[in-house]
């Protein structure tokens, strides 16, 4: 079947991760779907292995962040994955992709496997740079956008993958103390005694 990248307008084509929008992790083509991204795409029917692979892979990589381990990650697997068959279509001119995809029969001329994954309600955390944890002294490098207690307005905190704890990251020294002035040599001064010049009588 001929890929999108050759064919021609109006002729049947299927995706082969090459288009635009597609990413390869750990070699599976995988494209981010929805105005918010909430859904991934991928092209075969992938293993439930696979699909935790590419749905860590695409935070790490793309977004930046990792996945908490809560019941929205348990449930990915059994509620957020759909195996099904998929038609490519090619889009308009004015879209902000080449193409989109529908459902379709698997005895459909251009059907091709493929795997959604529902991302939308994983909770996530931003990758940061590694600090120890002050509760647990383990090494983490997990942030979170959130409140805290006592505290007015959101805000990035640390939090600790071992402990669950939360800190503030230390403030940086946007003007650090300037260093101490080095002692300057003092001026050369004359004797007016030993160099004052006299005249003769």
């Amino acid at each position: 079947m001929t890929a999108f990248t050759d064919a021609a307008p109006g002729e049947p084509f299927t995706l082969s991760g090459t288009e635009p929008g597609f990413d390869h992790l750990h070699g599976i083509p995988a494209a981010a779907l929805g105005e918010e991204s909430d859904r991934l795409l991928t092209l075969g029917h992938l293993t439930d292995r696979a699909v935790l692979a590419v749905t860590s892979a695409y935070h790490r990589r793309v977004l930046g962040e990792l996945i908490v381990p809560t019941n929205e990650l348990a449930d990915l697997l059994t509620f957020g994955t759909r195996r099904t068959y998929i038609q490519a279509v090619r889009a308009g001119s004015d879209g902000d992709c080449p193409w989109y995809v529908n459902d379709a029969d698997p005895d459909a001329p251009t059907a091709q496997p493929a795997t959604f994954i529902a991302i939308e309600w994983l909770e996530r955390e931003d990758i940061a740079t590694p600090s120890r944890c002050p509760a647990c002294t383990r090494t983490s490098r997990s942030t979170r956008f959130t409140r805290r207690p006592n505290r007015t307005g959101w805000s990035n905190c640390h939090r600790c993958r071992h402990c669950a704890h939360q800190w503030l990251p230390p403030v940086t020294e946007l003007r650090p103390d300037p260093q101490p002035a080095l002692p300057q040599p003092r001026p050369a001064t004359h004797d007016l005694e030993t160099s004052s010049c006299t005249r003769s009588a």
